[in-house]
């Protein structure tokens, strides 16, 4: 009569994986005559990674209580031999033919072939999830090249799986690394869109606009750590662009208050600081030149202040001339005062900013008003990440189930 008792050791792995650690089997037999056999069974993963470790001790009490025992150690090596250690081979033959009550064969020792069946199957046990090679392999038992062998000398099928060769920690990096790519491209995009927009609000003379602009462009590619796509008109230079656009403005409004007061000297003046004022602007912000009008409106000017100048001398002339009684020289005199101040008021209405009448250069027409925001949304930018391997478990074809078979000593 014989009895059987297998215990399996799981643990959990780093990564959460349940593996199989050892395997403890304790068979007991009572002879005919009293004698008590105990084998004692251990298999345990080794040191080294496909490491195999067996470990068989046989303890025979005999009636009178004498205790024999006998001990074979076995290691099954990562390249697949095996290191077989023993001790009192005879005595081991003779106790395994007592234990299961079969015949020895001397001539069998070297091959070592004789074995015996037992009925005991190990009980099955699941492997919830195989990761690495490396991590979590279950154990194999152990092929005893001495007189205890195993028909089946797996524990669990190696199941057919595709995993990643990254850690989770590198998959982790690599997806953190490619998010902060996705994010500094999409700021230096930003960038690139703010710098054309000011660029394009140069082009129309809007600096005010093109201040706003540049200054989305310079806080994106500051983001982005990219200045590449920055133009050399910064959105200082810009903002003082758009400021001496404002003192133009301030003087054009004079100069159109002087020449409707018939100041034309103090409007000429006006229209010359505006020209000034324009050209700094353009100066300023690198766009083209837009000062055409003011020119003209000084150049106006100009030839009012000279037929108004003109105006006074024959005015005075023609007064001399009534103070001595030449009143005909008088008279000649006083229509050419009023000629020239005629063609002054001409120029000055040409001159005036803003009249209707005034000489208009439409190279100086600019824009005003506009606006830019950025074109960076942290919604649209793609973080994902695809490693490029498929790291899941195909359990259609991975047996992850064990069943040691029969075994046979």
């Amino acid at each position: 009569m014989s009895t059987k008792e297998t215990t399996i050791t799981t643990e959990t792995d780093d990564t959460g994986n349940e593996i199989v650690t050892e395997i403890d089997t304790t068979i007991t037999a009572t002879a005919a005559d009293g004698t008590e056999t105990v084998a004692e069974i251990t298999t345990t993963q080794g040191d080294e990674p496909g490491e195999i470790e067996g470990h068989v001790v046989v303890t025979e009490t005999a009636p009178d209580g004498t205790e024999t025992v006998y001990e074979v150690t076995t290691t099954q090596n990562a390249d697949g031999t095996v290191t077989v250690e023993e001790e009192n081979e005879s005595l081991f033959e003779e106790v395994v033919e007592a234990l299961f009550d079969t015949d020895g064969d001397d001539d069998d020792t070297e091959e070592r072939d004789d074995t015996v069946e037992s009925e005991v199957e190990f009980e099955e046990v699941e492997v919830v999830e195989v990761t690495t090679p490396e991590v979590g392999v279950p154990l194999e038992a152990a092929a005893f090249e001495s007189s205890v062998e195993t028909s089946d000398t797996s524990f669990i099928a190696t199941p057919d799986i595709e995993t990643s060769s990254e850690s989770p920690e590198d998959t982790a990096a690599a997806e953190a690394e490619a998010a902060e790519t996705a994010e500094l491209e999409a700021h230096a995009e930003a960038a690139k869109d703010a710098q054309s927009a000011a660029d394009d609000f140069i082009d129309q003379g809007d600096y005010a606009a093109a201040a706003e602009a540049r200054e989305v462009a310079e806080n994106e590619a500051g983001e982005a750590g990219d200045s590449s796509m920055l133009s050399a008109y910064d959105s200082s230079d810009l903002t003082s662009a758009a400021e001496k656009q404002e003192d133009a403005a301030h003087y054009e409004a004079q100069e159109a208050q002087f020449a409707q007061e018939g100041n034309y000297e103090a409007a000429r003046e006006a229209a010359d600081n505006a020209g000034y004022a324009v050209s700094d602007a353009d100066s300023a912000a690198g766009g083209a030149d837009h000062s055409g009008q003011a020119d003209a409106e000084k150049y106006n000017m100009d030839w009012a202040v000279h037929e108004e100048k003109q105006a006074d001398y024959y005015a005075e002339n023609a007064a001399a001339y009534a103070a001595d009684g030449d009143f005909e020289n008088a008279e000649r005199f006083a229509d050419q005062a009023e000629d020239h101040q005629a063609r002054a008021d001409d120029f000055g209405d040409q001159g005036e900013h803003g009249s209707i009448q005034a000489d208009y250069d439409p190279s100086s027409e600019v824009a005003s008003g506009g606006g830019y925001d950025s074109t960076y949304d942290s919604t649209d930018v793609d973080t994902g990440f695809d490693a490029g391997v498929d790291t899941s478990v195909d359990t259609s074809v991975a047996d992850t189930s064990y069943d040691a078979g029969t075994t046979e000593v």
